[in-house]
């Protein structure tokens, strides 16, 4: 596996760290992991703690960090511990490894204010207007006002981000919130070249699909006045959708007296002091400002008083258009806003780990962050979205309007039978009277005709007496449908009700013949189906009118605020308060935690796991029982939701975000009913601090949001919620869960690939070793991946029967493993004895093999010392060849030099020699073979046979388009174009476009047949030419294509393939890049000279002083005969760095110089540019110029004072190595420049 998923959750509870603070016992933990992180000892040593609280209900303190590098923030180098009893409990990890090596800094040569300008320029926003810093917090850190692009200001800082080419750049991070309060972009923008790298909207919009409502119709919107209470009630009362009801559809409103919680709100709703008495009698508070924003001014409107009583006690009638009940929609919103920050505070969503409050009551977090929520807002319709920016910052919600189409709504009613007894979903006709607003009601007559199918009214209608008077069910056909409905009114039926048979509805349209005077409407074949066989039992009565034809008002929606303000949870405790950029990731499941805050605070008394719980029934005007907006309602009957882990994969019908929340949140309500058949089979109606099975699960999920890391996959969020479990109920209900998960897929062999991608999962069914049943005690066996390895590294695995639960591992020579399938390193030759005992509930077993392992010897690898921005070249001796591989094991080079460019930082590296055969070449050389094209097959690979192992060392392909692909080594031959799920191995790399030659080092285990390939990947193949078999006998032996078609024709991708037999691979010799930098200083009295040297990891001096004189010491005094002008030159470290400046004029004192600037050169070599920074910008103008080495002047520039970069062109010189001076009056450097 090259690429591996980044999230890496360690269990340590039996591993004390001898540290007292947060700090300390989280840096002696990183160093004491750091190698199975990948991080080296640079990466783990520079970082700062963002937040920090302790869990109220588990008593672990949550410590979130951000990585550093030079003093500057790395964007999402993150990581998130759990501490309990002084000791790291459990680890989420997003830290970036290899900072120094990936990365580079020169100073920025784009300013705050230009990455402000050329961020709006790239969101297609307008330029910026009279912008300026209003605050500088650090000299890489501004505050700029609004700029008239932002309704907020604009924070700027300069931070470190990893592009998808694991390149880490300089950027300036900032947000913009959008004037129309559509998008608050969270960027980042190159520091060098001003490019938009990327992009994240901190509004999360849950804008619904397939709604019968329209997007485009505008609303009439009036001025508002306030409105009176319905009645006079007592203090402090709020006549609302009241918990648990979800919507008008599904309950009424009722009254409640002083609904706050005092452990939540010991002040009320209305407080914002922290001293007894309301400071606002409006719908506004500490916890939330809800007004209406009707005209879509993003600002506060007007919102409903309650008077000095606070009676929020407003008319709303049901079916009534919005703009009549604005109060009591206000009201609503308002309560639901308090309610859901009252009821999961008590869960763990407080002050400290980032909520909604203005005034934090001295409990931690940052202030200043109620709600803004605005109802029935002006900016669009059929949509709701949440803003959540960093604690400390105003989140924003929108509530809309969700316009009814007069063509769909709940137009039939069944007044008896009362078991069918309800309204139901119709759609209007085109033609005829509208739907009346009194209801026509009459029984049931279904039309019969002459000819097969006789219900259709496409022949000759046989019952006209029995259609008189009656309401007429007519099958839709394939004949007009004014033709068949004026068949029905001349029969004197007095409406038609058209029956659907293509499972959706539409309008019923068409140009009658004659006028037509009766309504027309159409239902499903579900609906009307029941209805007319209930006519065998006898009369069926029905009603037709035009009832629920108004719009609907998300505002008395209390699922969808729940799922709205649900998001401002999880991204608040993803990564901590402080980073609103952890949900960002393509397998990120916020839309399925959002769901489930909604379903869990809507479970009623009576409910069951297996119910139909459809989400945004009410606005989208289904039935309660409803599919909803979701791929399938939630249930836990799989007749109902059948979906699981492995559906994610599917990008046709499982949408990004939601269609993949949508499946994690499947499980979380799996796991809620689980949990509650667990505790009794009924839900707690105590919401707050009841102890049923579902407050259980409202525990373990805030738990686990704080213990997953930032970016997380599926998986990771299955993790968490175990790691939950051990934090808050020590582990009582592991295996519960393990099966709730494993039921749906997400079982212990399933696979998460990587988070960014949502379509590399591989689901299981199995549950964890720990929770499987054992009979008998286990029988230890186990098998090495070779009995006699050249390879330092081998692999064992377990093959032990009777359910082992766990698995210790000694390896002969010092060090051990718990896992079951471990891979371990060997540095010395030896005969080593390796032991393996497994253990269950019934008892253990164990059994020892023993193995040779003889290696190569290692080379001899020399490091450098370059001056900084210079080329560093690594030199290593062996008896084979050398291979190169870089501080992460890549391997990145095969020969016995390597070149290192642009040394800015020290950078380690490793050669190791290798022996055995040498690549061979197999495959077709080239496209040329035949005809062929750009292909994207879902699947395609070359099948082979290997005739023992082998490594596939590279390949050459032709690219469309630059992007990373992932190429798999799987088992078997492929002949369906599918994904297969055997997979051995994989790479994934960076293509950039056209022909490449690419590494790919895969290793073919064993004997067998096999497929190379990948999904997707936009590379040439031929469709016809190839001559199979390629092959190299007696090692591979390349037979097919995986074309369904032409498999023996067709040829894809992996052109002049090398392979080889496995070598022989010795203990790797460590070779380090050190950059050094010369720099001095001088005072001077009349012509004695004081010269100070200030150059960075010099370990030795030669000073040549101009006049024929030298020294060696570090900080020399040297008297010159006159004073005429003399080039000094300081050559540190046997000439790994010299810095030249020219005295002029020694004639009285100088004091010493200590505002000159260092010059750095970068990169070096170059080829159509460099850069010439300053660390400090000079205090003169400075002349920059290019010399060939003979002296001749090439090109001339000036780098004006206070600036600190300058761009070399290079572009129309030679490749020659030239020199570089910088000088001015007071000031003089000389660099080497080689350009390539």
């Amino acid at each position: 596996m090259k690429v591996l998923s980044i999230f890496l959750l360690f269990i340590l509870g039996n591993m004390p760290l001898f540290a007292q603070t947060p700090t300390e016992i989280i840096q002696a933990f990183l160093e004491q992991k750091q190698q199975e992180l990948n991080l080296t000892a640079a990466d783990t040593k520079e970082w700062v703690i963002t937040n920090q609280h302790t869990s109220k209900q588990s008593g672990a303190t949550h410590v979130y960090i951000q990585q550093r590098h030079q003093g500057i923030p790395i964007f999402n180098g993150i990581a998130n511990f759990a501490l309990k009893d002084g000791k790291v409990f459990s680890m989420g990890n997003r830290l970036l490894g290899h900072i120094a090596q990936n990365s580079k800094y020169a100073p920025p040569s784009v300013l705050p204010k230009q990455a402000i300008i050329l961020a709006a320029k790239a969101l297609d926003l307008s330029t910026p207007v009279k912008l300026k810093a209003i605050e500088a917090l650090s000299s890489k850190q501004f505050i700029y006002n609004k700029g008239s692009i932002s309704t907020e200001n604009i924070p700027v800082q300069l931070m470190y981000f990893e592009t998808k080419t694991k390149e880490i750049r300089l950027v300036w991070d900032l947000s913009i919130y959008t004037l129309d309060s559509e998008h608050w972009w969270s960027v980042r923008i190159d520091a060098q070249t001003g490019a938009l790298l990327d992009q994240n909207d901190w509004i999360t919009h849950c804008q619904f699909d397939g709604s019968p409502f329209t997007k485009c119709k505008h609303l009439q919107h009036k001025a508002r006045r306030h409105q009176a209470p319905e009645k006079t009630l007592a203090p402090n009362q709020y006549t609302v959708f009241a918990l648990p009801t979800e919507s008008p559809s599904h309950g009424t409103r009722s009254t409640l007296t002083n609904p706050s919680n005092a452990f939540s709100s010991p002040f009320g709703w209305h407080d914002t002091d922290g001293n007894t008495g309301a400071e606002y009698t409006i719908t506004r508070g500490n916890n939330v400002f809800a007004y209406e924003d009707t005209a879509n001014t993003n600002s506060p409107g007007y919102s409903p008083d309650g008077g000095a009583t606070l009676e929020f006690n407003f008319p709303y009638t049901n079916g009534a258009q919005p703009a009549s009940y604005i109060d009591a929609a206000i009201t609503n919103l308002f309560y639901m806003n308090n309610m859901m920050h009252d009821i999961w505070y008590q869960y763990g969503f407080d002050e400290a780990s980032g909520n909604f409050q203005q005034n934090n009551y001295n409990n931690g977090g940052q202030a200043g962050d109620y709600v803004r929520a605005e109802t029935q807002d002006g900016s669009g319709f059929t949509n709701a979205n949440f803003a959540t920016p960093p604690d400390g910052a105003r989140p924003r919600m929108q509530m809309y309007i969700w316009p009814f189409s007069s063509n769909t709504g709940h137009f039939l009613t069944v007044n008896s039978p009362s078991n069918l007894a309800g309204t139901y979903l119709a759609a209007s006709a085109s033609f005829g009277p509208a739907l009346p607003a009194t209801p026509i009601t009459a029984d049931l007559a279904v039309l019969e005709d002459a000819v097969a199918p006789i219900n259709d009214g496409c022949d000759l209608v046989l019952n006209t007496a029995q259609l008189n008077g009656k309401i007429v069910f007519i099958d839709q056909g394939t004949c007009s449908f004014t033709d068949k409905v004026l068949a029905a009114q001349n029969a004197g039926a007095v409406a038609v009700v058209i029956v659907n048979n293509l499972g959706f509805l539409f309008v019923v349209g068409g140009t009658p013949s004659s006028p037509i005077t009766i309504p027309t409407i159409m239902i499903l074949p579900a609906s009307a189906n029941p209805i007319k066989a209930a006519l065998a039992n006898g009369p069926v009565s029905l009603s037709i009118d035009n009832a629920g034809i108004s719009d609907k008002d998300s505002d008395l929606d209390n699922g969808i605020i729940a799922h709205e303000y649900g998001h401002g949870i999880s991204i608040r405790l993803t990564g901590g308060g402080s980073n609103s950029n952890c949900l960002r990731n393509a397998e990120q499941m916020g839309e399925g935690w959002s769901d489930w805050f909604g379903l869990m605070l809507t479970l009623e008394p009576g409910d069951l796991g297996s119910d139909v719980r459809g989400i945004g029934t009410y606005v989208k005007g289904e039935q309660n029982t409803g599919p909803g907006i979701r791929p399938a309602p939630y249930s836990t009957d799989f007749a109902v939701n059948p979906f699981t882990y492995g559906n994610s994969n599917n990008t046709t019908t499982i949408s990004q975000p939601h269609g993949v929340g949508f499946i994690f949140a499947t499980a979380l309500w799996d796991l809620n009913w689980a949990l509650i058949d667990f505790y009794g089979g009924t839900p707690d109606p105590d919401i707050y601090n009841g102890t049923g099975g579902n407050n259980i699960a409202m525990n373990l999920v805030i738990e686990g949001l704080k213990l997953q890391p930032c970016s997380p996959g599926m998986l990771d969020g299955r993790d968490a919620i175990l790691q939950a479990d051990q934090l808050l109920y020590n582990g009582a209900h592991e295996c519960l869960i393990w099966e709730v998960f494993a039921n749906r897929g997400f079982g212990y062999s399933a696979s998460q690939g990587s988070s960014a991608s949502r379509s590399d999962q591989t689901e299981a069914f199995d549950l964890s070793p720990v929770c499987r049943i054992a009979a008998a005690a286990p029988l230890a066996n186990f098998a090495p991946s070779t009995l006699n390895s050249c390879v330092s590294t081998v692999s064992f695995t377990d093959s032990s029967t009777s359910t082992p639960q766990q698995w210790l591992w000694n390896f002969g020579d010092g060090a051990t493993s718990t896992q079951q399938n471990p891979v371990h390193a060997y540095l010395l030759d030896g005969v080593y004895d390796i032991s393996l005992v497994v253990t269950n509930n019934m008892g253990s077993d164990s059994m020892t093999q023993q193995i040779t392992v003889t290696l190569p010897p290692p080379p001899i690898a020399i490091g450098d010392e370059v001056c900084s921005g210079d080329s560093a070249m690594l030199v290593a001796t062996g008896t084979g060849s050398i291979q190169w591989k870089n501080a992460s094991n890549n391997i990145i080079m095969q020969g016995d030099t390597l070149r290192i460019a642009n040394i800015g930082s020290i950078q380690t590296y490793y050669a190791e020699n290798l022996t055995g055969a040498p690549a061979q070449f197999i495959g077709a050389p080239d496209s040329s073979i035949g005809a062929g094209n750009i292909d994207n097959s879902p699947y395609a690979a070359l099948n082979f046979r290997a005739d023992q192992p082998l490594e596939i060392v590279s390949t050459w392909v032709y690219a469309q388009g630059a992007s990373l692909r992932t190429f798999f080594l799987a088992q078997g031959e492929n002949t369906t174009g599918t994904l297969p799920t055997n997979i051995v191995d994989d790479v994934t790399v960076f293509l950039q476009s056209g022909w490449q030659e690419v590494p790919l080092n895969l290793m073919v285990p064993d004997t067998g047949n096999y497929n190379l390939g990948g999904e997707t990947l936009n590379l040439y193949a031929n469709a016809t030419g190839a001559a199979y078999p390629y092959a190299v006998p007696g090692l591979i032996s390349i037979n097919s294509s995986a074309s369904i078609t032409a498999p023996n024709d067709s040829y894809y991708y992996f052109y002049n393939l090398q392979v080889r037999a496995p070598r022989c691979v010795s203990p790797k010799d460590t070779a380090t890049v050190f950059p050094v930098s010369s720099y001095f200083t001088y005072a001077n009295t009349t012509n004695t000279f004081n010269f100070m040297d200030g150059s960075s990891g010099a370990t030795s001096w030669l000073w040549n002083f101009g006049d024929g004189n030298t020294s060696t010491q570090q900080n020399p005094v040297h008297t010159y005969a006159n004073g005429n002008a003399y080039t000094v030159t300081l050559t540190i470290n046997g000439g790994s760095c010299t810095s030249t400046q020219i005295i002029n004029g020694i004639l009285g004192s100088n004091n010493p110089r200590n505002d000159r600037p260092m010059v750095t050169l970068m990169p070096n070599p170059a080829s159509t540019s460099a850069e010439l920074s300053l660390d400090k910008a000079a205090m003169e103008d400075l002349t920059v110029q290019i010399s060939a080495v003979d002296g001749r002047t090439l090109q001339t520039a000036t780098l004006k004072q206070g600036i600190t970069a300058f761009t070399l062109n290079l572009e129309q010189l030679p490749s020659a190595i030239y020199i570089v001076s910088i000088y001015g009056l007071n000031f003089s450097e000389v660099r080497k420049l080689v350009k390539e």
